[in-house]
């Protein structure tokens, strides 16, 4: 069993369909980091003048931060849902993104991978940031957040799975299968 994590790689990602299927998926090369934020309401249930119990709202918020050394042309038709004419990439304004399906692995200090799938979110379009080359360049990368919900049942869907291979039964093929069913999943 791991004690520490580090690292970042194998990033990726698909389209979720209506059907909450995915058809294809595709690596997305060049990231630089990722972030989770997750948020559990937790509210503190206070009588006989003191606090008497937590009661959980349940996860309520999930959000992947991604910076990318440059998110391509192809990326950004399926997260954005844009259109390529003649080489340009066209973004109109009653755009909507995709729904995306994304994974990646951290590793320990054993070797081990501990791998982390997203399971249905839009991503938001990123701006840029240029500067001027002084001396030594100093790359930008593109940033993107993306905003995740429960993929299947509004009432018991998932949004995250996270896969340790230090987890005796653990297979790496399963955990991708439940990242991106390529059939309907039954609740």
């Amino acid at each position: 069993m791991g004690k520490v994590k580090f690292g970042l790689s194998a990033v990726e990602y698909g389209k979720v369909d209506s059907d909450n299927t995915v058809k294809v998926t595709n690596k997305l090369p060049g990231v630089k980091t990722a972030k989770i934020n997750i948020t559990n309401e937790l509210v503190t249930v206070m009588a006989d003048d003191g606090p008497d119990a937590v009661l959980s709202g349940g996860i309520t918020d999930t959000q992947l931060e991604l910076a990318v050394l440059d998110l391509a042309s192809t990326a950004r038709v399926d997260f954005f849902g844009i259109t390529i004419e003649k080489g340009v990439e066209k973004y109109n304004k009653n755009l909507t993104p995709n729904d995306i399906a994304i994974m990646f692995k951290t590793k320990m200090e054993d070797g081990k991978a501990v791998w982390f799938g997203l399971l249905k979110g839009k991503f938001n379009i990123p701006g840029f940031d240029g500067a001027t080359k002084e001396g030594t360049p100093a790359p930008t990368t593109d940033a993107t957040t993306g905003q995740f919900v429960a993929r299947g049942d509004e009432e018991e869907g998932d949004i995250l799975y996270i896969g340790r291979e230090d987890n005796e039964d653990f297979v790496f093929e399963d955990f991708k299968k439940m990242v991106f069913p390529s059939t309907p999943v039954l609740p």
